[in-house]
Formats: C-alpha cells, structure tokens, sequence
C-alpha cells in the first residue's frame, strides 16, 4: 500500500494524487501536519509530500523514479 502524508494546499501532494489515480495505483492520502513532520523530521524529507512505500519513505520524486 502507497502512503502519502500531504498538507493543505499542497500542489505537489495533488499533482502525485493525480498521477497515481492516472496509473491506476492504490494509496491513501493522510493530511496530518503533525504526522507529516515527525515522519519527514524521521525520514530526513523536508518537503511534501511525504511517501511510505514498502516501509521505505520517499520524497515525491525519488518515489516516481522507484514506481
């Protein structure tokens, strides 16, 4: 299951919503900016969103280079 931990008003966070409804790919979208700065604070991952993938987390664009 694909993870995302996103924040209000996250262009980036709709824009991979986007492409992976478009790729037909099952994820859960959390808006938590509280679990969002704990796991990217964890993660070393400063920026949204935030992706757990194969309990591994990701940036949005390392995240599309390993899909």
């Amino acid at each position: 299951m694909i993870k995302i931990y996103g924040k209000e008003n996250c262009s980036q966070c709709d824009e991979l919503k986007i492409i992976l409804t478009d790729k037909n790919k099952k994820f859960e979208y959390i808006e938590d900016l509280k679990t969002l700065r704990i796991l990217a604070s964890k993660a070393k991952i400063m920026s949204a969103p935030l992706v757990e993938y194969n309990s591994n987390f990701y940036s949005m664009k390392d995240f599309l280079e390993v899909l």
